[in-house]
């Protein structure tokens, strides 16, 4: 079986001060766009699973898959072992919850194709990460908590974005330690699209950690005409637009400032998998 999990973009991100069981409150509106990453899933017979990504990663401790794994099969009398092959298409430590999206998409097939219970939200937060529960859930959504509370939201027109990736990347807890050394909680500047707020609180933090994330939101505004905004903790800058007018941007945008350049668009569900 192949299945595709996608990429996410904060269209809006506010981080709290308040902290519970280690964890940041939040409130975001996060979308589903059509940038995936490609997981095969085959049964095996042995005693533990077998995870591979293309290109390798280099992981401090166990993969967003082995913990989905282990958070499906706490809840479950689960047994059966998987070789399952990830081809990663989306950036890693970029803001796009590409680990996130590899989990919270494990966790949906495992759970519809064998049966399982889905383990409660809380739960998928705190042991897998904040943004997994949304990507369980599939959809559009107002995430708040810390991750585990979702609500689906119904965005019926279409959206296009045009999203850069630098080659500079930020780890999420590096930039809420960034965060968290803040003397004074910093004014967040809101805009607006299609009466959708825009916004994000770490993007001074982010900025703090690696400068040279305000170089590339200028080149890239100077170039495209357009504001850039950070999805996530970054390093992921994005612009709204017209698809054709995006595309024609694009083509203007030196490359080589960029390990991912493409325009995307909202998408309905971020899993999709092929007929058996």
């Amino acid at each position: 079986m192949k299945i595709y999990s996608s990429a996410k973009i904060n269209l809006n991100l506010i981080i709290d001060n308040n902290v519970v069981n280690g964890l940041h409150t939040l409130s975001t509106l996060m979308i589903p766009v059509n940038l995936f990453d490609e997981i095969e899933i085959r049964e095996i017979d042995t005693d533990d699973d077998i995870i591979e990504f293309t290109p390798q990663i280099q992981m401090n401790g166990e993969s967003t898959i082995h913990k989905a794994l282990q958070c499906l099969r706490s809840g479950n009398n689960f047994e059966q072992k998987f070789h399952i092959k990830v081809k990663k298409n989306i950036p890693i430590e970029a803001g796009l919850g590409g680990g996130s999206s590899n989990a919270g998409s494990i966790i949906k097939y495992m759970a519809t194709r064998y049966s399982l219970n889905i383990p409660e939200q809380a739960v998928i937060a705190s042991s897998i990460g904040s943004d997994v529960p949304f990507f369980v859930n599939g959809s559009t959504a107002q995430v708040t908590g810390f991750g585990e509370k979702i609500r689906s939201i119904k965005l019926t027109e279409p959206m296009h974005l045009l999203i850069a990736s630098p080659h500079e990347t930020l780890s999420t807890v590096d930039v809420f330690n960034s965060f968290d050394e803040q003397a004074v909680e910093e004014e967040v500047e809101t805009k607006f699209y299609k009466n959708i707020e825009i916004k994000n609180n770490l993007w001074n933090a982010a900025v703090r950690i690696e400068p040279k994330l305000l170089e590339h939101k200028r080149y890239l505004e100077s170039i495209v005409e357009s504001e850039f905004f950070m999805s996530g903790s970054g390093t992921t800058l994005f612009c709204f637009g017209e698809e054709n007018e995006l595309t024609d941007k694009k083509e203007k945008i030196n490359i080589e400032h960029f390990r991912h350049l493409a325009v995307t668009k909202k998408i309905d569900c971020s899993l999709l998998q092929e007929a058996d």
